[in-house]
């Protein structure tokens, strides 16, 4: 388990870097959209490099209190919450 929180250690660094991008440029493309919805968006967007960082962290701590799927959970997470923010922005797009 110690080898697959380092990788995703690792990938939640990266992640949180990425996903730091992601927003900025989230944010550029919801100030211009005409939805109701824009301003949850924005929170959404600010919420992808959050995802990657309690990931990094809460999959440590959840590992160091013995909840193995927990942490199976944690490293799942930002996955799925990035991956519905794109839904959403693809249909705020559509919109």
């Amino acid at each position: 388990m110690n080898i697959t929180l380092i990788i995703n250690s690792i990938v939640c660094l990266l992640g949180t870097a990425a996903g730091l991008m992601l927003a900025m440029g989230s944010i550029i493309s919801i100030a211009n959209m005409k939805v109701p919805w824009a301003n949850l968006l924005i929170v959404a967007a600010l919420g992808v490099p959050v995802a990657f960082a309690v990931s990094g962290i809460g999959a440590w701590i959840a590992h160091g209190r013995g909840a193995g799927s927990f942490v199976t959970g944690l490293i799942a997470f930002p996955w799925i919450y990035v991956a519905v923010f794109v839904v959403l922005m693809l249909v705020s797009f559509k919109s």
